[in-house]
């Protein structure tokens, strides 16, 4: 079994990477996920996937976070420090970057340093990576 951290899980890559676990559920077990602001989406995620932790890069949105997903025991984490926390856990096999722009070279280059699977799905990490 394969453990994941999505990286931009509200958007169209991390939603289809959603579906693959969906229907493998016996391949795939989702450990974190995170989102830049789409709180709704981010807690059905939650809801259905159960991770045991979740990251909002819009940090006045962490309060109602944690109020939505208190009931499922998943921890709430923000920003950049969030995104590289759930890139280097030790519990997580591989780590899906598809968030927009260059916030995901940070955490990408964290999990290298730690031995994860990259599953690159944003070319500004890989652009600005390369400089």
């Amino acid at each position: 079994m394969k453990r994941l951290s999505i990286l931009g899980s509200t958007g169209s890559i991390g939603t289809q990477a959603l579906d693959v676990v969906r229907n493998k559920r016996d391949d795939f077990k989702v450990v974190a996920l995170s989102a830049h602001s789409n709180i709704n989406k981010l807690v059905e995620q939650v809801s259905e996937f159960r991770p045991e932790y979740v990251v909002i890069m819009n940090e006045n949105l962490v309060n109602e976070l944690k109020n939505r997903v208190e009931n499922f025991g998943t921890k709430v984490l923000s920003g950049i420090e969030g995104l590289e926390f759930i890139s280097t856990l030790h519990n997580v096999d591989v780590v899906l970057t598809s968030v927009v722009g260059m916030i995901g070279l940070r955490p990408t280059i964290a999990a290298i340093r730690e031995g994860k699977d990259i599953a690159l799905a944003n070319k500004e990490t890989l652009v600005v990576g390369e400089v």
